[in-house]
């Protein structure tokens, strides 16, 4: 516990005997704030002309005002003290929340950035899948130019799907197969020696051709069934 001062002060031109537990200089300090309330009343005349009981009344009277204007100043300090602790504190809520969602944003961007790197590969794999349909749908068109049909009156059977597209030619040599044993049997009766010639030269050619198609219709399934099993 600290010890109890006692100490000599000079008030109003008297000295007084003050104690406490505060410092020497505290109530030196408390002292002079005393007198220098009594040199500014005795500025003025009521305080001058009033008795001595009237004084020490005006005297309390004004430290009381002081001590509740300076309690009022001070609470309101702390008021306001404690409302910059409150926005504080949610400035930090604020900022931790901002932090999380930053935190799952990045994971977002991360995310986004994964299926980015899968879309270009299916579209690198899709645009090989494209170069070689094309590639095989230019080989049956110039097939398909050989065999003396024209390529244009095709393009709808030869752009669908690769399936129907072998189905398609397929058929389509069976017709023309069996259109050319409808037209061999009717040219028979008519046919001279060098005409039967020539016609049994044509008709290898278009075997011949067929069975190219036969081949690179066969070979193009091998390729697409090997590319799926991998």
């Amino acid at each position: 516990m600290a010890e109890k001062r006692v100490i000599k002060v000079l008030i109003a031109g008297k000295v007084m005997t003050m104690s406490g537990y505060e410092s020497e200089e505290y109530m030196q300090k408390v002292a002079a704030y005393i007198n220098s309330k009594i040199e500014e009343y005795e500025k003025t005349d009521a305080f001058r002309h009033a008795s001595s009981d009237i004084r020490h009344r005006m005297l309390e009277l004004n430290f009381a005002d002081s001590y509740f204007k300076e309690k009022e100043h001070a609470d309101e300090l702390e008021q306001r003290l404690k409302d910059k602790i409150n926005e504080l504190d949610e400035m930090k809520h604020n900022y931790v929340n901002s932090q999380v969602m930053v935190d799952d944003q990045k994971k977002d961007v991360g995310s986004l950035e994964i299926k980015l790197r899968e879309s270009e590969k299916n579209v690198t794999r899709l645009q090989t899948t494209l170069q070689e349909r094309e590639k095989t749908i230019a080989d049956l068109q110039a097939a398909l130019k050989e065999a003396g049909r024209d390529p244009r009156t095709m393009e709808p059977v030869i752009r669908k799907e690769p399936e129907y597209v072998q189905t398609s030619i397929e058929d389509l040599l069976g017709v023309n197969k069996n259109e050319d044993r409808d037209n061999k049997s009717e040219e028979k009766k008519e046919e001279k020696p060098e005409e039967k010639k020539d016609n049994t030269e044509i008709t290898k050619q278009q075997e011949e051709t067929a069975r190219r198609l036969q081949q690179q219709s066969e070979a193009f399934r091998s390729n697409r069934n090997g590319k799926r099993r991998r």
